[in-house]
């Protein structure tokens, strides 16, 4: 392995500058629908065309991904996107773009991205040694953070631009992207064999095979599904329905408290990559664990009627109250995060790698959603604090069996090494 630590810091940089641009056109492209249509349903519709082909090609991106060069998917899926997106800007400028041409891109654009997700991420491991992986990740997951805070901010202030110049952009991003991946030294290391029909379903079933053998990755996977189910929707739908709604907090405040988890999620990242890189995953995945439970039920109590008034009501003290504890939510989520990645990496082997990889996101993919539509539904039906109050008692309940039985040990001794 070729000088890994410049390998990484070009497969990192790429990644920051492409994700960046995917910030930027996301927001701008959602506020293009908006405008274009002014119909909800139009933009949710744009949403759903790029969830769907996660689902649909994420098993045979898996098993691509491990039997072809995993750099070269990168190389190729970047710069695909990028001419992808340097036709949608000529597009824009010749006053060609439709609606049905931009569902139609965001439809390849999303199975690109289904191609290019498991691969990158299963070479990881390939091109960084075990014992800094739990830096590396650490730097990713802060580069992730960083792009949420960047690219939805220098989308909004390109947008009124134009979104010819909104696509250039990101287009020239993914370019960049793919010349850094170039001149990473990457070896495949993963079998090379001919892809008839009967070989790709033979590997597909090798991939939920080395699941069902592994009980203690599907054991780590199950208490991830289901503390996702619980947790997220808490994030994503309850608890800025009770900023926005409930307390009726303005778009500029709603706004700082948003940023907060993710400004939370950027330190701890660059706690663990700077100062706990050399912790034990194990520890700092029971400090995250915990940790976010406790911050959890400060959010909860704060959230009842009690808090509220005890602060005045939506008042800017209440509201930097509420961002403070939700920024120590989105540090602790890193400290969880970054030991789950870790584990993943060093427990499957590369030559499966991007298959069980694909068919853990297409597990996660579809939970998620699920918990979201039935958050939306019953935050309408009955009072935000006592739904996020009955979410975190739900999650402690399936935590305790769990931690009684010791099966969340093996991702302590997994990670122990790193």
């Amino acid at each position: 392995m070729k000088n890994p630590l410049r390998n990484f810091w070009l497969y990192a940089m790429g990644r920051l500058v492409s994700l960046i641009g995917s910030g930027i056109q996301s927001l701008a492209l959602s506020l293009y629908v908006l405008d274009l249509t002014g119909s909800g349903t139009m933009m949710g519709t744009f949403l759903v065309m790029s969830m769907i082909p996660r689902v649909v090609f994420a098993p045979i991106a898996g098993v691509i991904g491990d039997r072809f060069n995993r750099k070269a998917i990168m190389v190729y899926m970047d710069f695909a996107r990028g001419v992808l997106i340097f036709l949608l800007a000529f597009m824009a400028y010749r006053g060609t773009l439709s609606l049905s041409i931009i569902y139609i891109s965001q439809l390849i654009m999303s199975i690109m991205d289904t191609f290019f997700d498991p691969a990158t991420s299963a070479m990881l491991p390939d091109i960084v040694p075990e014992e800094n992986l739990t830096r590396a990740n650490s730097i990713l997951g802060a580069i992730n953070s960083i792009s949420y805070i960047v690219g939805p901010a220098m989308g909004g202030v390109l947008y009124p631009l134009g979104i010819g110049i909104v696509f250039i952009i990101n287009a020239a991003s993914f370019i960049v992207s793919g010349i850094s991946e170039i001149f990473i030294h990457y070896r495949q290391t993963t079998e090379k064999k001919k892809m008839s029909a009967g070989q790709f379903f033979e590997d597909l079933k090798g991939g939920f095979a080395f699941l069902k053998e592994r009980s203690d990755i599907s054991t780590v996977m199950l208490f991830a599904m289901i503390t996702n189910f619980l947790l997220t929707p808490v994030l994503v739908i309850a608890i800025p329905y009770f900023v926005r709604t409930v307390m009726g907090f303005s778009s500029q405040q709603f706004g700082i408290f948003r940023s907060s988890g993710v400004v939370g999620s950027l330190i701890g990242n660059l706690l663990i990559a700077s100062f706990l890189s050399k912790s034990k995953p194990g520890k700092l995945f029971d400090i995250g664990l915990f940790g976010q439970i406790i911050t959890f039920f400060i959010i909860n109590i704060l959230m009842f009627p009690w808090g509220a008034k005890f602060f005045g009501g939506a008042t800017w003290l209440y509201l930097g109250t509420l961002a403070i504890v939700f920024m120590s939510t989105g540090m602790l989520n890193a400290f969880v995060n970054t030991p789950l990645s870790v584990f993943f990496q060093k427990t499957i082997p590369t030559d499966v790698r991007s298959r069980v990889f694909s068919v853990l996101s297409v597990m996660s993919q579809l939970i998620v959603p699920l918990g979201t539509a039935l958050y939306g539904f019953l935050v309408d039906h009955m009072p935000v604090h006592y739904l996020v109050l009955i979410a975190l008692i739900m999650t402690v309940i399936a935590t305790i069996p769990f931690l009684m039985a010791g099966k969340l040990n093996i991702l302590r001794k997994e990670t122990s090494c790193a």
